[in-house]
């Protein structure tokens, strides 16, 4: 085994941070990098560059970036530790279990053990649901429902005994502490003491992250009692708005489709697995989200939502509209007849049927008129379709989609599109005083930040040509650089330029105290020399002549303050020569 230093850079010099990302973003060469929509922030015009050479990533938008183990952090929300552990295996580096016990390390013991916890549960329910006694009752209803014993094992059903403390006993005889298993929504403590099970009576869903950890449950009755499905609070590792039910075993098939189907149910999710339709998700009974959208665009370039055609499937489908259009993403709405749902559907009609809905899906606006107008054309029903669409369509922040969206709006409804026009405009302008004036301060911040010439091509230079910028360390080179991101880094240059045998202008990053120094250098290793190899040198006597330029023009306002005549004289003579030299 290999220490955890050596660990590192073993697995910087085996992992490709091109392919490892590729996996998770959709990315294409363009020049000497890889570009691509950021997974971190909505953008339409890729913004987030991987540069093959230097092994990093940064995006120009939201100013993400660093190396392999950054990207696993952010994308993964995993901390460094964990980051090093799973690449190590994900690319055979042997590594050693004694970390340093720094505050990031006992973060990463502490989510070690909460995961242990949901493996410790997740194969209790698995034990009970085939207890001959226990599970009889689940394993009927599992059946009934057509899920085949393959799908149980691959997603890991069990079954969540109607039992106060079963769970509860079974991990205190593993020694678990129950305050820890109350983090992971596991167990509920009781207000006079103790503690009880959250789940009862339940067929239980594992939930699992894409590094394959079970990060929570979902749980369903077996009847009609309500309600029909809890699902774990959020939790240190649930957080149901950015997971769907089943992308761990899925994403890759929507890579190869170049599509996902999000349906609303984990039941239809397994259902459409068990007819042979791989690229589906399901989402955890809440709204879509931006985060989720963003998940799915690294794999999918379109998407088919499966609504239900009652009133709250309208809704739904209304309101996922601008997360969809500010991510840049294509989506159409699959509309089921009445009262049946994808579970039912696919069952009765096999998988040939449910692909013949997605042959037909319309863009989710078109869906969403068609669906509130078919049978309902009266003025009134025209006018609550423009009330209803005017806080949507300003969420859109696209302006020629929005107008897009307003001319089918005024054709459908018979509203002439100026008169649209208008009552949007009187919407935002009730609704968003407040977030103009954000915009409005973030604009008068942003443009006071200017950044220094110097600063830039200090930084350039230091990148490009690290072996000659070293002489810069014996004049006063701090005195020229104004922002402290810059100086920061700079410093950290110089303080280990001679400590390494193999310097590399990348291995800053893991050195970096904050995080505007690390956006900084990330997206600087980025941009190309702004010097041939002959214009480097007169690049650097111009440093250090504006150096020299300022200590003198410092000394000449102290001599005045102190009317030294003298000096001042022959500082004058000193600063007539140094521009001459220039």
């Amino acid at each position: 085994m290999v220490s955890y230093n050596s660990a590192k850079e073993d697995i910087k010099r085996t992992a490709d941070i091109v392919e490892l990302i590729g996996q998770y973003v959709q990315i294409r060469k363009a020049g000497r990098n890889y570009v691509g929509l950021c997974p971190f922030h909505a953008e339409k015009t890729p913004s987030f560059t991987v540069n093959p050479e230097r092994q990093t990533f940064h995006c120009f938008g939201c100013k993400k970036g660093g190396d392999i183990f950054s990207f696993w952090m952010e994308y993964h929300n995993a901390t460094f530790p964990e980051a090093v552990k799973d690449l190590a295996e994900k690319y055979h580096v042997m590594i050693t279990e004694r970390f340093s016990e720094s505050a990031e390390q006992k973060k990463a013991s502490h989510r070690k053990l909460l995961y242990n916890i949901n493996e410790i549960a997740t194969d209790y329910y698995g034990s009970t649901l085939k207890d001959p006694d226990k599970g009889i009752q689940a394993r009927a209803y599992l059946k009934k429902r057509t899920v085949s014993n393959e799908i149980i094992s691959e997603f890991r059903l069990g079954y969540a005994p109607a039992e106060w403390d079963g769970l509860t006993r079974t991990l205190r005889k593993k020694g678990i502490p129950l305050d820890m298993a109350v983090q992971v929504g596991l167990v509920i403590p009781r207000k006079n003491g103790g503690f009880y099970d959250r789940f009862r009576s339940r067929i239980i869903f594992p939930i699992f992250d894409l590094r394959q950890h079970v990060v929570g449950f979902g749980g369903r009755v077996l009847d009609n009692s309500l309600p029909k499905y809890l699902n774990t609070p959020e939790t240190p590792l649930f957080h149901k708005g950015e997971l769907f039910y089943g992308l761990h075993v899925s994403f890759k098939a929507i890579r190869e489709k170049g599509r996902a189907v999000i349906v609303e149910g984990y039941m239809d999710c397994l259902a459409l697995k068990n007819h042979g339709f791989q690229e589906v998700v399901a989402t955890l009974g809440t709204a879509l989200t931006d985060k989720h959208v963003r998940k799915l665009k690294g794999y999918a370039k379109e998407v088919f939502i499966v609504f239900d055609s009652d009133e709250a499937g309208k809704k739904a489908a209304l309101k996922s509209l601008p997360v969809f259009s500010n991510e840049g993403l294509s989506a159409k709405a699959v509309v089921l007849p009445d009262g049946q749902d994808p579970d039912s559907f696919v069952n009765e009609n096999g998988l040939k049927g449910f692909l013949e809905l997605l042959d037909h899906a319309s863009p989710m606006f078109d869906f969403y008129l068609e669906q509130k107008l078919t049978h309902r054309d009266s003025d009134e029903a025209k006018i609550g379709v423009l009330k209803e669409s005017l806080p949507i369509l300003s969420e859109i922040h696209e302006f020629s989609l929005r107008s897009l969206y307003v001319r089918r709006l005024s054709e459908r409804i018979g509203i002439k599109e100026d008169m649209v026009w208008l009552e949007l405009k009187s919407f935002e302008k009730k609704s968003s005083g407040k977030t103009n004036g954000a915009n409005l301060k973030e604009r008068i911040t942003g443009s006071m930040v200017e950044r220094r010439f110097d600063d830039l091509h200090i930084l350039n230079l230091l990148i490009h040509y690290p072996q000659r910028v070293c002489r810069l360390m014996d004049c006063n080179w701090k005195i020229i650089l104004c922002d402290p991101a810059v100086l920061e880094i700079v410093e950290t240059f110089f303080q280990q330029y001679h400590n390494k045998e193999r310097f590399l202008p990348e291995d800053l990053l893991d050195s970096l105290e904050s995080d505007a120094a690390r956006k900084e250098l990330g997206e600087a290793l980025l941009e190309n020399s702004h010097y041939s190899d002959e214009e480097v040198e007169q690049a650097l006597r111009e440093i250090e002549g504006k150096v020299k330029q300022i200590q003198i023009a410092a000394s000449i306002k102290k001599a005045r303050e102190q009317g030294n005549i003298e000096e001042l004289n022959q500082l004058f003579k000193l600063k007539a020569q140094n521009m001459k030299r220039e």
